[in-house]
């Protein structure tokens, strides 16, 4: 269903003159891609609001989006695929969150969580995909890019996570667990690169 909507956009902007017929083909698969992501990220905010989790939902497609953009990762091999995958992460973080709670130790345990993610990143980003070759000057760019954002994130985790603390007793308190869920978040984000090496070295294997 994807592929047809997708061939219909491309159809319609061929005939307003918006691209060529070379450039069909190539235009379809980009808005198949744009139209599985939206996909996801709406499934993901309902399940937010169906199960009260809707904020970190909101985190959740934030940091996917925007950190997976330079680091890479896992991908699925088809939309369907993407879609279960993208939205069974996201039921899993939940789940690693609420262990977290639970555990004695929790703010020693989150950080160290925190930076296992952030290593990971920093000596694996970004992974090219065998369908999208980088560039030299890409590859620096994402790669300094992937650090910066890594950096930003637990910066925004240690903020949040101090004034929590600080208002705990108050109506903010749920600000912990949104320390919390971005840190976890930084491990999961590096687990799926992780994952995306290992499926890319398997393909290169095969493809030799």
């Amino acid at each position: 269903m994807i592929h047809s909507v997708a061939l219909v956009i491309a159809d319609f902007l061929f005939s307003k003159d918006a691209i060529t017929e070379e450039e069909k083909e190539v235009c379809a698969y980009g808005m198949e891609l744009i139209i599985s992501g939206i996909i996801s990220v709406a499934l993901v905010l309902i399940i937010g609001l169906i199960t009260g989790n809707i904020w970190y939902a909101v985190i959740y497609n934030m940091m996917m989006i925007l950190i997976r953009t330079y680091t890479g990762g896992y991908h699925a091999d088809t939309h369907a695929g993407c879609n279960v995958c993208y939205c069974g992460v996201y039921l899993i973080s939940l789940l690693m969150l609420r262990i977290q709670v639970y555990i004695r130790e929790t703010i020693i345990i989150t950080w160290l969580i925190a930076l296992a993610g952030y290593l990971i990143i920093v000596l694996n980003a970004p992974l090219e995909h065998h369908n999208k070759k980088l560039m030299m000057e890409q590859k620096e760019k994402y790669m300094v890019v992937s650090a910066v954002l890594g950096i930003v994130s637990m910066l925004i985790a240690f903020i949040l996570n101090i004034i929590g603390v600080v208002i705990r007793y108050g109506k903010y308190s749920f600000l912990c667990r949104i320390s919390l869920y971005i840190n976890t978040m930084l491990l999961i984000i590096g687990l799926l690169l992780l994952l995306g090496v290992r499926k890319e070295g398997r393909f290169h294997e095969e493809d030799s």
